[in-house]
């Protein structure tokens, strides 16, 4: 792909241009130095580990032929231009969309935030308008999937030079739709600028990324600030059961509307039966059944048809191919051995997600049945959570089991310290402790017995546990598996 530097910075706010020539051809742009490649833009940008303006003079030896820049950073390189902006970030949105033909202009792009249930709902959409017969890309954690075609991500929300380029490869491909997971630090790092949202769906917030974002009013006002961007043309689809919803809504210029099981909405929804094997639902004054567990998966499903109809899409036409909808991957994903020993994989990696889990195995589970728990917290991420859902479990679960997720570059004793510091009126058994997720999994199945349930949280769909900078290969559902081969009765 090839494009004028002049087209490719139109609407870019610029201070200031150095090396005049503007006619050249533009081939790529790169924030990362090391993958430039001749005829480049390289965009310097402050991060919050490195600043990019240390790696302009790498990315001019790679071959880029234009600098956009923050600072007054300027070597004489003859056939060099720089572009002095007031902020990389936005003008690296302006010129990815620029360079990539507008693609948020030519396709409907839905954004989906919230502290859970981001990648459901995407995912339920993308398989709903794709059983629909409805061409549309799907940008997400599990990754980017264009009709049956799946490109890896490294990030929730990719970075926008990514962004605009799948979806420019899914306009050519016959796109019309495309669902997007939108992350708090995606917004807040600006990395959805330029976009062009048709609507936004909000799913909750609850306490999560404390780390990054340092209050829980810094978080919120990242969800808020992405529906406050909005246009007037665009819908804002909220979760009115959330206990922070009406503060979502405050300032929103886009039409609103609310969805929710408790509490009065435009989209409601009625359980009829829900059980291990699925849920039957009232909505719109049709019964249909789904294969998908757990309230948290209704409200999932409410908001997926709430906002196929919001896009326009005859109501028959939905619930004809809802029903047909299939578990998400690491979302509740459930196996039986021979003997029924119940194993269920799960990504909740938060408090609230941890609750709504164990709210669901509660309705499903028979008295006589043991629940045995195995769960972690990730390294190098927010601590408060950690005694909170070491507690949530120790007082829910029959058997608790502490190990590692993600630990990253932190010791892993100290993480199952902070998960075991807090109180609890309960006094039960011991936690047992695991520093290597292996031996926590197997030692789940060892000490199960038939109809025992076992959720191995946290992970979720991930195939890898990332230890002092190495990602190692890790299936929780496929360990599972295996040790089951071995050790189920």
């Amino acid at each position: 792909m090839k494009k004028l530097l002049k087209d490719v910075i139109k609407k870019v706010h610029v201070l200031k241009i150095i090396g005049k020539n503007t006619s050249k051809f533009i081939e790529g742009i790169s924030i990362d130095s090391r993958i430039v490649k001749q005829n480049m833009i390289f965009v310097a940008r402050k991060g919050k580990k490195t600043d990019g303006h240390q790696f302009i003079i790498e990315a001019i030896q790679k071959g880029a032929n234009t600098i956009i820049c923050e600072k007054s950073f300027f070597h004489n390189h003859k056939h060099i231009t720089y572009i002095l902006v007031p902020d990389s970030m936005e003008a690296l949105g302006i010129i990815s969309s620029n360079f990539y033909d507008h693609p948020t202009k030519k396709i409907k792009l839905i954004g989906i935030t919230g502290t859970n249930g981001k990648t459901s709902i995407a995912t339920i959409l993308h398989q709903l308008f794709y059983k629909m017969g409805e061409k549309n890309i799907l940008i997400s954690t599990i990754g980017i999937k264009i009709l049956s075609i799946k490109y890896p991500t490294t990030h929730t929300t990719p970075n926008i030079i990514e962004i605009n380029k799948y979806l420019n490869i899914s306009i050519q491909k016959g796109c019309k739709y495309a669902f997007m997971e939108v992350s708090s630090h995606g917004i807040h790092q600006k990395r959805i600028s330029g976009l062009l949202f048709q609507g936004g769906v909000f799913t909750n917030i609850t306490h999560d990324h404390l780390d990054y974002h340092r209050s829980f009013n810094h978080y919120l006002f990242a969800k808020r600030l992405f529906f406050e961007n909005l246009s007037k043309k665009a819908f804002a689809l909220i979760n009115s059961d959330d206990e922070n919803s009406y503060k979502i809504i405050q300032k929103i210029s886009a039409k609103t509307y609310l969805y929710g099981l408790k509490k009065n909405a435009n989209f409601q929804i009625k359980i009829l039966k829900e059980n291990i094997n699925g849920n039957l639902l009232l909505i719109d004054g049709h019964q249909i059944f789904t294969h998908l567990i757990g309230r948290f998966n209704i409200y999932n499903l409410l908001a997926s048809y709430a906002t196929a109809i919001l896009l326009g899409v005859n109501k028959n036409d939905i619930l004809k191919k809802i029903k047909y909808i299939k578990p998400i991957k690491g979302r509740f994903e459930q196996f039986i051995s021979n003997s029924g020993i119940h194993i269920i994989v799960d990504y909740a990696h938060n408090p609230d997600g941890l609750k709504s889990i164990l709210n669901t195995i509660k309705i499903i589970k028979k008295n006589n049945e043991k629940l045995i728990c195995v769960i972690g917290c990730g390294g190098n991420r927010d601590i408060k959570k950690r005694s909170l859902m070491g507690k949530i479990v120790y007082e829910r679960c029959d058997v608790s089991i502490f190990t590692s997720d993600n630990p990253r570059y932190e010791d892993m004793n100290k993480i199952l310290n902070d998960m075991k510091n807090f109180k609890s009126y309960l006094k039960k058994k011991s936690i047992l402790t695991f520093v290597r997720r292996y031996e926590a999994i197997k030692t789940a199945i060892q000490i199960s017995k038939k109809e025992d349930i076992i959720l191995i949280a946290g992970k979720g769909h991930e195939t890898y546990q990332e230890i002092k900078g190495i990602r190692y290969s890790f299936n929780d559902m496929k360990i599972a598996k295996n040790l089951l081969k071995t050790y189920d009765k």
